[in-house]
C-alpha cells in the first residue's frame, strides 16, 4: 500500500512539472535555472519519465532533451524524481527534432524580418516547415547552429513562394532564399 502511494505521489509530482513545462536544470556547473519550452539561452525541447532497473530494483527517472543556444549544443539529461542529476551527455549525432515552440519561433522570425516584409505585405502567406538543416563546418548552418526550413506558401497552400532558413541560435535568417543542393545518386 505504501509503495503504491509513493508511486502515485511521484507520478503526480512529475505530472505537475510536465504540465508547467518547467524543469530545474544545472548546466556547466552553474546554479539551477528554470528551463521551459520557451526559455533562453537553454530551452526544454521535450521530456518524459521512464523506469530503469538497477540493483534488482526499478527506479523512475525523468529524461529531458535541451538545446543550449549560447553554446549551440543539444543535451540529454537524466534526473531522479527529486531532480538530482544522474547523467548528462552532449548529443552530437541525430540532433533532436525541433519542438513546436521552436518551429513557432522560426515562423515568427521570418514574419518579422525586414527583408521579407514586402513578400508578407504582397501575399497572404502561410508558413510551413520547421525541418532541421544541418550543414558542414564553415557553412551558415554548420555545427553550433539550430537552423530550420521555413516554407512561405500561398494562402491556399498550392504554391511555394519562397523557402527560407532561420537560425534560432542568433535569431537570424542565413538564407533568405534557399535552394537545396542538387544531389545525384549513383552517377
Amino acid at each position: 500500500m505504501a509503495s503504491a502511494l509513493a508511486r502515485k505521489t511521484r507520478t503526480l509530482r512529475l505530472l505537475a512539472l510536465t504540465l508547467l513545462g518547467v524543469v530545474a536544470v544545472c548546466t556547466d556547473g552553474r546554479s539551477d535555472e528554470r528551463v521551459t519550452r520557451t526559455s533562453r539561452p537553454v530551452r526544454l525541447l521535450r521530456q518524459w519519465e521512464e523506469s530503469v532497473k538497477s540493483g534488482g530494483r526499478e527506479h523512475a527517472r525523468r529524461v529531458v532533451i535541451l538545446f543550449d543556444y549560447a553554446r549551440g549544443v543539444a543535451i540529454q539529461e537524466s534526473r531522479n524524481l527529486k531532480g538530482t542529476l544522474i547523467s548528462s551527455r552532449k548529443i552530437t549525432e541525430s540532433m533532436p527534432a525541433p519542438s513546436p515552440e521552436e518551429i513557432a519561433e522560426a515562423f515568427a522570425i521570418a514574419r518579422s524580418s525586414p527583408g521579407l516584409s514586402s513578400l508578407f505585405g504582397r501575399f497572404a502567406i502561410v508558413t510551413e516547415g520547421g525541418f532541421l538543416l544541418q550543414e558542414s563546418v564553415g557553412m551558415p548552418c554548420g555545427p553550433g547552429s539550430r537552423c530550420l526550413h521555413v516554407f512561405l506558401l500561398s494562402a491556399d497552400r498550392s504554391g511555394l513562394i519562397r523557402r527560407v532558413v532561420v537560425d534560432l541560435t542568433n535569431r537570424s535568417i542565413p538564407y533568405s532564399v534557399y535552394t537545396p543542393p542538387f544531389v545525384t545518386h549513383g552517377r
